[in-house]
């Protein structure tokens, strides 16, 4: 089940991939891809699974097709790191590119090593799309106007009354802003305190198993 809010006007829906559809303006919204993580751990020695990129572009591709989106926007850390940028990635992001029109609002991991050529536009800085703003990193508290971000990579933790604790990633809304989980499959996560949430009037909405649901918060 997907999520609505409204903000600037606008209706987002909140999808339970971790992505975000915006569909007055046909586009679609993904953030912290960190495509060829998996392959920068190998290329050090370290025994990780192949096929994470690969997945992680599928998922994407399916989303674009499922909405019709005319426009995927990545908002930042599309790539992990220089050692995962291997020729066969590089061929799959370039026909990946080719089918679905990408945008990618670079993120700190991307700035140095985006590579040139590829058929996608690329953004250095924050984005203005009418009422919104696409960028990487979250504004500060009070920030004018509705970004919608990455980079953090939230997530929280829910306990039940057994003891048992689980910890989700999950999509955040601020009265300015709007983070998004990351969207990768080899990616950590940044544990954060509902208090915290709570006294910044956040909206926390947790990722399930091909759900969403909100989250209570105490103020």
């Amino acid at each position: 089940m997907s999520l609505s809010i409204e903000a600037a006007g606008e209706t987002l829906w909140l999808l339970p991939d971790g992505a975000v559809w915006w569909p007055t303006a046909r586009t679609l919204f993904a953030a912290d891809l960190h495509l060829g993580k998996g392959a920068a751990f190998r290329a050090q020695g370290q025994a990780v699974p192949a096929g994470s990129s690969a997945r992680t572009l599928a998922r994407l591709e399916a989303l674009v097709a499922t909405h019709r989106a005319t426009r995927l926007v990545v908002l930042g850390d599309f790539w992990h790191s220089a050692e995962g940028l291997t020729p066969a990635l590089l061929e799959s992001v370039d026909g990946f590119a080719r089918r679905v029109p990408t945008v990618l609002v670079l993120g700190n991991h991307d700035r140095r090593i985006h590579p040139p050529g590829l058929p996608m536009e690329v953004v250095s800085t924050a984005w203005a799309l009418g009422p919104l703003t696409a960028a990487h990193e979250p504004p500060p508290p009070g920030a004018a106007g509705f970004t919608l971000a990455g980079h953090w990579h939230p997530a929280v933790v829910i306990a039940s009354r057994a003891g048992d604790r689980l910890r989700r990633p999950c999509f955040v809304r601020y009265p300015h802003a709007l983070v998004l989980p990351a969207f990768g499959g080899l990616t950590g996560a940044l544990t954060l305190r509902r208090a915290d949430l709570a006294r910044h009037s956040a909206q926390v909405a947790v990722l399930g198993d091909g759900d969403l649901h909100w989250l209570p918060l105490r103020r």
